[in-house]
């Protein structure tokens, strides 16, 4: 952990080489698969769902997004998109789809004319719609809402001028969500989570630049 701190240290001090791509006033647009697993506490206000500590969701996300570089080598940006997820917990099991809308910060640390290391910070606002299927064979709607937010490293590489391809990984992330049952109005859920996801969530995308 201490080596990966000091890693992100340097990549934020270094003096990357700057390329029109990535130049002050440039657009990039992107679109970005990724996959990530969660552990996640849960603290259950329903007393028909016993609590579970051993809550773990797999979530593929497909994310696009917009961002215009605000200076050399650092973009801002707004992403939306839509993901499906399944998770089991206390022999119950759930099938999530949800949908995003946040923003994203990006360095690129050049180093030379194809090759740069990234390091981002997102926020996402997430909203779900939970189909349950419980040990007790009850089946109900529910809606989820929360927020998403962490820091991602990777690798970018320019396969033209204008495209690139990347892939990246999650460092950190912190995660809050409520979980709403439909049916009788009451909240079965709430969780809040910090997770060290360094080789639980992973990301391919292609960007295009302008």
């Amino acid at each position: 952990m201490k080596k990966l701190l000091l890693f992100l240290i340097f990549l934020m001090l270094f003096q990357s080489l700057v390329y029109a791509q990535f130049q002050k006033g440039s657009i990039m647009a992107r679109g970005n698969v990724g996959y990530k697993t969660t552990h996640t506490e849960r603290k259950n206000i329903n007393p028909q769902f016993p609590n579970s500590d051993n809550r773990t969701e797999n979530i593929w996300i497909l994310l696009p997004g917009l961002g215009y570089f605000i200076k050399e080598n650092l973009a801002l940006g707004a992403q939306g998109g839509m993901g499906r997820g399944t998770n089991s917990y206390s022999e119950s099991r759930t099938v999530t789809r949800d949908f995003y809308a946040g923003i994203f910060l990006r360095k690129f640390l050049v180093m030379d004319e194809k090759f740069s290391f990234i390091l981002e910070g997102y926020g996402n606002r997430v909203w779900g719609r939970p189909f349950f299927e419980s040990s007790g064979g009850m089946f109900f709607d529910s809606k989820v809402d929360g927020w998403n937010t962490g820091i991602s490293l990777g690798v970018h590489y320019m396969l033209s001028k204008k495209i690139g391809l990347e892939l990246r990984s999650g460092i950190l992330e912190y995660n809050t969500t409520n979980t709403y049952n439909l049916m009788s109005q009451t909240n079965i859920s709430q969780s809040s989570e910090f997770d060290l996801n360094l080789l639980s969530n992973f990301g391919l995308g292609l960007n295009f630049f302008f």
